[in-house]
């Protein structure tokens, strides 16, 4: 166990020690055993009896499915826990997207989903993926609950149309995460059989010859509906607002529920994507570091650079409830990506005087990767000194293994802007490097969620973690032996959280959280640095109205990024873990339905960061990428006795540097407004014209450096979706 050191002085108030934090969750973990044997007497109640334990209740995954709900809320979500928690009894902030939300915006990709979340920045990348962050740091995945380490950011992400729901906790996550960054996770949550058989199909046609079908079909497969299918499929071609590009994506997705008894299930499902995407990483800028006034269907990417990836999951769950109350579920996984990138790029700025750029890097490589998961924990309630409370209990897995070959790179020199068209197409082979990467980390983790009172629940969890890093070299390179880079063993992740329940519409909460990060740099002593540690505090307040259809929340939080690596000028070579980040911020949001017909989101974000202990940048901004100002909102409302509904939206960020230069370089506030008008030609059907960017506001989403990533914002856009179900 490695020495933590306190946040500072004024946290040490607020928060117990680690140490102290330890010897609870030892404590509390052995507590939720000792009383999960007792039980099912205890959850019992006598018939006879007119006493009823007050209860935190315990639900099931099948709760949470937000699929016909016709919301844009859930009363309850599993990212606070691995049951289905009411969002109310949840000490941090949370946000979903709901099944009705994706299909009344139409939102195809995750990107584009996670970009409608409150205090969520997503950034442009290679033009097939996107940078995701929030709080100062990128986002986590899980699938199903499912941790999967730094499988969202630069990674194609499977088809909207998978999933029910998708769920975001801002903020540390390492209860259940175990490594990572403190920005939060995300939780994306698949789509069942359903118990009667449903379909829908869905086409689109839009700007830049957007074309899209999507297939949706699901049904009892025997008599007594215990076995259940569903499939799913998608289709998709279509180009870009800048030159030379266009994209195909194929999805499908298949599952098999199976219910044994009233009390065990099973799940298998299989999903598959191919991507094939031209790569695009922006514009270069001036080499005097001035930004290039120019169209935005400019590329400098050749035509013939490709990006193609494909994507492969295959997993199974099991499930059994027992009389007592407690549910045991057992996930495993096995996910594969077969990743090929062609490309060619400029490695510096434009000559303002000649307008040629002086050399362009070709560069290709085969990329491969395999990663083994499971997660298994039992969760439910147990009785302590006259009340009910609830446990979890359980261990997750992950492995992830890597392995690229690459080929030669080469050079072309003095391209002119804009004349991409001119740099050759080279060949990924003969490979001429290999390299293999593996990553490796467990856990054991607990949370107890203790209603002491009515109104006051106190929520404590920890975790033991392990993680292992290593690397080699693989043929054409010189092969060598697995190099260690980072070995952490019973790395302790502490969580504790207060809720306190004002009255039946608003509740109170506080919570403490952290994650660690592995780090590979290394002391004069030989030794790996202790990893990094995110810890947040956060305070706020929550609220549900209009029985439930309305929900409230807000936050201010503090995150202290601590052991951060710089370099030991006493010792060239060699690294100190003495720097510090602070994030802090504020966020507000309204989601649901205030009156009848109306459905809406509003969320405002405040953020700032700086580096507080740094021998090069203390005092500076920190986040660079994200907006310290940004305002979301969407709404949809139907108009009574009619056909009709309207939708309209807008998102408004400040300024962001990137990776720009102050004063030279860098992008303005900027606010873009969309709008839909929908039409029921039919209960079952229905014809949807959406309009984004309707001012065609031209704007920079991205500030890169002077060769790449200065990227602009996609124009007007239109698009129509006819949508049937059957």
């Amino acid at each position: 166990m490695k020495k933590q050191t306190l946040i500072s002085n004024e946290l040490a108030v607020l928060m117990p020690s680690k140490f102290r934090l330890h010897r609870l969750f030892l404590a509390s973990l052995a507590l939720s055993w000792s009383f999960n044997a007792s039980a099912e007497s205890s959850v019992k109640a006598d018939p006879q009896s007119d006493e009823t334990l007050p209860s935190i209740t315990v639900r099931g995954w099948a709760d949470a499915t937000t699929e016909g709900s016709g919301s844009y809320v859930s009363p309850v979500l599993t990212i606070g826990g691995k049951a289905a928690v009411p969002v109310m009894e949840i000490p941090n902030s949370v946000s979903v997207i709901t099944r009705q939300r994706i299909e009344d915006q139409n939102i195809v990709r995750v990107e584009d989903a996670l970009a409608q979340v409150t205090g969520v920045t997503v950034t442009p990348w290679d033009g097939a993926t996107y940078q995701i962050r929030s709080r100062g740091y990128f986002l986590e995945p899980s699938y199903d609950g499912v941790p999967a380490f730094g499988g969202l950011n630069a990674t194609q992400q499977y088809d909207v149309a998978m999933f029910d729901r998708i769920e975001v906790l801002r903020g540390p996550a390492g209860l259940f995460q175990g490594s990572g960054q403190p920005g939060g996770t995300v939780n994306f949550v698949r789509k069942r059989a359903p118990g009667e058989t449903q379909g829908s199909l869905a086409l689109t046609h839009g700007s830049w010859s957007n074309n899209r079908a999507e297939f949706d079909a699901g049904t009892p497969l025997n008599d007594d509906g215990s076995l259940r299918g569903r499939f799913v499929a998608t289709l998709q071609d279509r180009e870009f607002y800048y030159d030379d590009a266009k994209s195909r994506k194929n999805f499908v997705y298949g599952t098999l529920d199976y219910d044994l008894t009233s009390s065990t299930s099973f799940s298998f499902y299989v999903a598959s994507q191919d991507d094939k995407t031209n790569p695009f990483m922006g514009l270069p800028a001036y080499t005097d570091g001035t930004l290039i006034d120019t169209s935005r269907s400019t590329t400098t990417m050749p035509s013939w650079a490709r990006n193609e990836t494909r994507n492969t999951t295959i997993g199974f769950e099991a499930a059994h409830h027992l009389d007592n109350g407690w549910q045991l579920k057992a996930l495993v996984g096995h996910a594969s990506r077969d990743w090929r990138l062609n490309d060619a790029f400029p490695t510096g700025g434009v000559d303002p005087a000649t307008g040629l750029i002086g050399n362009y890097l070709r560069r290709g490589w085969d990329y491969e990767s395999t990663r083994e998961s499971f997660d298994v924990y039992g969760t439910g309630p147990f009785s302590l000194l006259g009340r009910q409370h609830a446990a979890t209990v359980g261990f997750n897995y992950e492995r992830l293994s890597e392995e690229r070959l690459s080929g030669a790179n080469s050079s072309i020199a003095n391209v002119p802007f804009g004349r991409a068209d001119l740099v050759p197409k080279n060949s990924i082979k003969p490979y001429v490097g290999g390299f293999g990467y593996e990553t490796t980390q467990n856990g054991m983790y607990s949370q107890l969620r203790f209603s002491l009172t009515d109104p006051l629940t106190v929520v404590l969890g920890g975790r033991f973690s392990n993680y292992t890093y290593r690397s080699r070299n693989v043929s054409p390179s010189p092969s060598t032996s697995w190099d260690e880079r980072s070995r952490e063993r019973n790395i302790f992740t502490p969580y504790a959280g207060v809720v306190y329940r004002i009255n039946q519409h608003l509740a109170l909460y506080s919570s403490y959280a952290d994650i660690f990060m592995p780090q590979t740099q290394q002391a004069v002593s030989g030794r790996n640095l202790d990893p990094r540690e995110g810890r947040q505090i956060e305070v706020g307040i929550k609220g549900e109205f209009n029985d439930g259809k309305l929900q409230f929340g807000a936050s201010v939080f503090r995150t202290r990024d601590v052991n951060r690596s710089f370099n030991d000028l006493d010792n060239p070579g060699f690294f100190l873990s003495a720097g510090e980040v602070e994030v802090k911020g504020a966020e507000v949001e309204i989601s649901g339905s205030p009156t009848a017909n109306l459905q809406l989101m509003a969320g405002y974000a405040y953020i700032t960061s700086s580096y507080e202990v740094d021998r090069l940048r203390e005092g500076e901004r920190f986040s660079l990428f994200e907006p310290r100002h940004s305002l979301k909102l969407y709404g949809t409302y139907r108009f009574a006795g009619t056909p009709w509904r309207a939708s309209a939206g807008m998102t408004a960020n400040s300024a962001v540097i990137g990776t720009g230069e102050k004063g030279l370089r860098e992008g303005t506030g900027y606010a873009v407004f969309n709008a839909q008008l929908g039409y029921d030609i039919t209960q079952k059907t229905s014809l949807t014209l959406a309009v984004n960017n309707l001012t065609d506001r031209k704007y920079y989403e991205r500030i890169g450096g002077l060769n790449t990533y200065n990227t602009y914002g996609e124009p007007r856009s239109v698009s129509l979706n006819l949508r049937t179900s059957f």
